[in-house]
């Protein structure tokens, strides 16, 4: 008897046990809340408006009429067709202006010399900043538009303010002018390549650069120049956004030369024409140069720097018109500095 008590004791704890858990099951969700503060659902906004299709802006560009076209533009012109790629553009300390990969790789901050033409990605960036705007206000992908610092004077900045500077990387002077180390007077010329090397424009046109000679006529101040002022590379030398690079279109000089027939504005050009030849013949009697090259030797500093200033503005290759003023004070100054008269004085 004892044992069938304690059987059912048992039996009946475990069942309410069960019946204990049944009961603290989670029930049926409940009715949702009232929604908040008036009760109401704020007002739907209007659909904006739809934007431009994604690759609008790249096909400005990347078309095959318009990749053609600038390519038959780009093709002749001298950074397509320079024949020194051969030999400079896989040179280190010259591809970084005479290979495309060499330039791009500069700009970083390091060395490629590989070797590739200088194409459309040596220039131009694929939608990453800077970004400057064209004459029809239209934004134009470019590498660098970063301030220069001179490679001959540490101490030098160019910044044109503008898509000019990525130009300047390479139109400036790669032979600083001649210094008188020794202190007797004296410079030796040791190749016959000696000079300011090609393509030193952008000196040009800031108005400084050569060897300021003092004489006859007062150097204009750097940055001065209209020319420097209200242009940049671009504007003359792209007209219309072709990539030919050939010189520019007259209605370049008209846009403020109004009279402008050609270039020979005021007959600045025959005047440095003039001077050029007459500083050539005195670098030719000082011997330091024959043909327009110069001749390996030894040469007092002043016959030196003279001869400096003549290869700065031939190699500059506008017969002056980037900066008449800086050009024609150098050259006169020059000029005296050897012993020569000024015939127009």
């Amino acid at each position: 008897m004892k044992y069938k008590s304690f059987s059912k004791l048992l039996l009946l704890s475990l069942s309410f046990v069960f019946v204990l858990a049944s009961c603290t099951k989670e029930g049926p969700m409940g009715p949702a809340g009232a929604d908040g503060q008036d009760g109401t659902n704020g007002t739907n906004g209007t659909d904006g408006t739809n934007g431009v299709d994604g690759i609008a802006f790249c096909l400005e560009c990347h078309t095959n009429t318009t990749i053609d076209a600038l390519t038959a533009q780009w093709a002749p012109s001298g950074h397509a067709s320079g024949s020194s790629l051969g030999y400079a553009g896989t040179r280190s300390g010259c591809s970084e202006c005479h290979s495309g990969v060499g330039f791009v790789a500069n700009l970083a901050g390091s060395e490629d010399i590989s070797g590739s033409p200088i194409n459309c990605s040596a220039c131009h960036s694929h939608g990453e900043p800077p970004v400057f705007q064209n004459g029809d206000g239209e934004a134009i992908f470019v590498r660098t538009v970063r301030a220069v610092t001179l490679r001959t004077n540490p101490s030098a900045v160019i910044d044109m303010g503008s898509s000019a500077n990525l130009c300047t990387n390479c139109h400036q002077p790669m032979t600083g002018v001649p210094v008188d180390d020794d202190g007797d007077g004296m410079f030796d010329v040791t190749s016959t390549h000696y000079g300011p090397h090609h393509g030193p424009q952008s000196v040009i046109l800031e108005g400084m650069g050569g060897v300021e000679f003092a004489g006859s006529i007062e150097y204009p101040g750097t940055k001065s120049h209209p020319h420097r002022k209200s242009r940049d590379c671009v504007s003359c030398h792209m007209q219309e956004g072709s990539h030919a690079f050939s010189a520019p279109e007259l209605s370049a000089c008209t846009t403020c030369h109004s009279s402008a027939t050609d270039f020979n504005v005021h007959g600045k050009l025959d005047d440095i024409h003039d001077l050029l030849v007459q500083l050539e013949g005195l670098l030719e009697t000082e011997g330091i140069i024959h043909e327009g090259h110069p001749v390996v030797g030894s040469y007092p500093i002043d016959v030196v720097s003279a001869f400096y200033n003549y290869a700065l503005v031939e190699e500059d290759k506008s017969e002056g018109v980037h900066n008449p003023k800086y050009v024609e004070a150098l050259l006169t100054n020059t000029i005296e500095a050897l012993g020569g008269v000024i015939a127009s004085n």
